[in-house]
């Protein structure tokens, strides 16, 4: 049943995403770098403050943890196996369902606590490479830079959004210019 009452249909998002179910392969490889990301980007923090790299890793899991709260239950994959990363059947077992309809607004407005995940390590890498270059410095730096800017964007779209049938309604892969009528 829908929100107002109408049974599901085959042509709307959620009953598409429940007859999906994604294989672990492609599970392991949407968090995998996710996890090497962090933890190079704990790795650059900590050549400045191990309490920084400690508030880090904690900041990383929380933004994972606000993620399925936040955005998940608002996704059609939620409680499916259809999530490529596998989101959608954990946040199911820590949150309420909400809304569906909601899931591109709710996105866009959540989507932003993960950013420092990413952008924390790089200024803290460019700092360090302008005071205190070395070789094994630009090594962490090279690995979480073509981790976090290369490989993920691209196993994201590429891979797990690819041949998903809810991306026309995600914002993480509508085409630019697109994004404005959304």
């Amino acid at each position: 049943m829908t929100s107002d009452n109408r049974p599901e249909t085959q042509n709307e998002p959620e009953a598409l995403c429940h007859n999906s179910n994604i294989p672990l392969w492609l599970v392991l490889l949407d968090n995998i770098p996710t996890a090497v990301l962090m933890v190079f980007g704990a790795l650059i923090i900590t050549r400045l403050s191990t309490w920084g790299m400690i508030g880090y890793l904690i900041y990383s899991l929380v933004s994972i943890i606000w993620f399925w709260a936040k955005i998940c239950p608002y996704c059609h994959h939620y409680g499916t196996l259809a999530c490529p990363c596998g989101y959608g059947v954990i946040s199911a077992k820590l949150f309420k369902k909400r809304d569906a309809g909601l899931f591109k607004q709710t996105f866009k407005r959540n989507i932003g606590i993960m950013f420092p995940v990413w952008f924390v390590p790089a200024a803290a890498a460019i700092f360090l490479l302008i005071s205190t270059y070395s070789r094994d410095l630009m090594l962490l730096t090279a690995v979480f830079s073509v981790t976090g800017f290369i490989i993920i964007p691209i196993i994201s779209k590429a891979v797990g959004c690819r041949n998903c049938e809810i991306k026309d309604d995600c914002p993480w892969m509508q085409k630019k210019g697109s994004a404005a009528h959304g």
